[in-house]
């Protein structure tokens, strides 16, 4: 997970210590260790607000079961209003099938806000999007064909209303968080569509199904999973695999607004990153991301830091890259990469 504020970036994820995973997150390339290295534990997502940091993850216990009653699993980023955050977990809660949950920032209980269950949907994994009082996200379980769906919760706490469900036509298993435009909710899946290979779609906030405004193939791009950046009337992402620009690493897209065609931007090579995960931030007309794996240093696939600034060229052949402005962030191995594409001339 990757945060942009102002002239600082901030990652979050773990380190290797010994057999054991340490939670970090990284500040401009420096580390902070989370967690002292006795249990495992990975830190999932971070947001900043002012001079605070919030980071969610994950710390096993050892060998001791606790019940989940408010939740287990906080698998995705927290999304802040005032001073109290909201998240999801993807397991617990009475029912098993995971919780929509609040606390303040300055700590205390967890407020569990809704439970799910197998008869609407389950398993929430995407980060929030608060609009109107009202809470929206995604399982990727359940739903009227067990392939997922779309929910709102009101603010204040009560069941999850489902506002649309995915056949596998429209798509399969959405990943990643909504994006709000107009009245309507936008979305990937990483499955589905026409040749199975995921789709973009859009729901009403109202509720009343699911709209397959684009679907993929691996000759250009195969598994959406971040969500989606709205500029002006165009939305960015990016997706796992797909041959792109002839390369499998990954790539980023663009779709309009009203549904299309994805067109490829650019492709990412291993040495730029490789499986880019998680939501494009957008500031100052650079996209900002992670990868899940590749590095633009020591090859180890550690997982790369990226931005992009489209520039309006042409699409151009791999060897055009131009890189710069790489800082390494701690023991990852990982390279925050500044990458545009060079116009070429006639």
């Amino acid at each position: 997970s990757v945060y942009v504020s102002g002239s600082d970036v901030y990652a979050a994820g773990y380190e290797v210590s010994g057999n054991k995973t340490v939670a970090k997150f990284w500040k401009n390339g420096v580390g902070q260790a989370l967690t002292n290295g006795a249990f495992h534990a990975e830190a999932h997502r971070i947001s900043v607000s002012g001079s605070d940091v919030y980071v969610a993850g994950f710390e096993g216990n050892g060998s001791s079961v606790t019940a989940m009653t408010n939740g287990a699993n906080p698998a995705a980023g927290l999304t802040l209003s005032g001073t109290t955050l909201y998240g999801t977990t993807e397991f617990g809660g009475i029912r098993g099938y995971g919780t929509v949950f609040s606390i303040p920032v300055t700590g205390g209980a967890i407020k569990t806000l809704a439970t799910f269950d197998q008869s609407v949907s389950s398993g929430p994994t995407s980060d929030l999007l608060l609009s109107g009082g009202k809470l929206y996200g995604t399982t990727q379980y359940a739903g009227q064909d067990n392939r997922g769906a779309v929910f709102s919760v009101p603010i204040t706490g009560g069941q999850p209303t489902d506002l649309a469900s995915f056949n596998g036509d429209n798509g399969s298993y959405p990943s990643g968080p909504l994006t709000l435009l107009g009245g309507k909710l936008y979305g990937t899946t990483s499955y589905g569509g026409p040749t199975n290979e995921g789709t973009v779609f859009s729901v009403p906030t109202t509720g009343g199904g699911a709209t397959l405004l684009s679907d993929f193939s691996f000759t250009n791009a195969v598994g959406p999973s971040g969500g989606l950046t709205q500029v002006g009337d165009t939305l960015y992402g990016t997706a796992a695999g797909g041959l792109g620009l002839g390369y499998h690493s990954g790539i980023f897209f663009s779709v309009p607004v009203t549904g299309g065609k994805p067109t490829i931007l650019a492709s990412f090579n291993f040495l730029n990153g490789a499986g880019p995960t998680g939501a494009l931030i957008y500031s100052d007309g650079i996209f900002y991301g992670s990868t899940l794996s590749g590095s633009g240093g020591d090859l180890k696939g550690r997982g790369s830091i990226f931005a992009i600034i489209p520039d309006g060229a042409p699409v151009p052949e791999a060897s055009t890259w131009v890189s710069f402005g790489l800082l390494l962030v701690g023991g990852l191995g990982a390279m925050v990469l500044r990458a545009r594409r060079r116009r070429t001339t006639a």
